[in-house]
């Protein structure tokens, strides 16, 4: 295969992997409580954040003070979202749908004050994976071991709210705390992930694996786990099927997820003996 020819694509697949592990996690959560378009909505906030450091000149010269920017607005989404959970009356996943226009259109105003708008909100949209370097990757791996590990050790009360909030109010949870440090830790993740995937890739790698596994699987950790493998397989096609048709890299990844996604509903439905 060409993916293993070179040290780039290597650096691209490890990034995929780190991505598929960290937010298939994320993914089944989001999927079950019924908010899919958090990660759009997040994603977006952070491009906001970037947007606004970009037109300050906090640009390709200072990716550091950019960064904290882009995770101070997500961390404001974050607060955000849990207080949607509250808004009993008002749909969330409508609140959250307002806050990605809202974001999206913000964005655009912002970026048109700036030279380089144009190619600065391709990027945001599609990353540039292929381009990842050692450091970063090495950043990635780094973080996303840190964030894993507050997961573990948080994983049945989020598991327990996911699967069933009002008993898990009536036990007396805090469920907006819970929902706060979920929220935020995966504000963290999306914000470092928009920087070198993009916004359209980040949602893949978050709802297509999750989707396939509820279609596919039963039971909490089978879904989890095969998650991981269908985005483990869609990178590795998706990056080899972008160097052979010399298509970004992307987009690519996301058609294969796609195609993947289709091909397990079709065998989701075929009887079984």
């Amino acid at each position: 295969m060409m993916l293993f020819q070179y040290a780039f694509t290597l650096s691209a697949l490890a990034l995929c992997l780190l991505l598929t592990a960290i937010l298939s996690f994320y993914g089944y959560h989001v999927v079950r409580r019924g908010v899919i378009f958090v990660d759009l909505s997040l994603a977006q906030v952070a491009a906001l954040g970037a947007s606004i450091g970009i037109l300050l000149g906090f640009g390709e010269q200072h990716p550091a003070q950019n960064f904290m920017l882009s995770l101070a607005f997500t961390f404001l989404g974050a607060m955000l979202f849990s207080w949607f959970r509250s808004r009993e009356k008002l749909p969330i996943e409508a609140l959250i749908g307002i806050t990605y226009a809202g974001a999206m259109a913000f964005s655009l105003i912002v970026l048109e004050k700036s030279a380089t708008g144009s190619e600065e909100l391709k990027e945001m949209l599609v990353g540039s994976i292929l381009t990842v370097s050692p450091e970063v990757l090495a950043i990635a791996a780094g973080l996303f071991v840190a964030v894993s590990l507050i997961l573990w050790f948080a994983r049945k009360p989020l598991f327990r709210i996911t699967e069933d909030p009002a008993a898990a109010k009536s036990r007396g949870m805090r469920i907006w705390l819970w929902d706060l440090l979920f929220y935020s830790t995966f504000g963290v993740i999306v914000t470092f992930s928009v920087k070198v995937a993009g916004v359209l890739l980040v949602f893949a790698f978050l709802i297509v694996p999750s989707v396939a596994a509820l279609m596919a699987v039963r039971g909490t950790w089978k879904r989890v786990a095969f998650g991981w493998g269908f985005g483990s397989v869609g990178c590795i096609l998706g990056l080899e099927a972008s160097l052979r048709l010399d298509w970004s890299a992307g987009p690519t990844i996301v058609a294969v997820f796609i195609v993947l996604l289709v091909l397990v509903g079709v065998m989701a439905r075929l009887p079984r003996k």
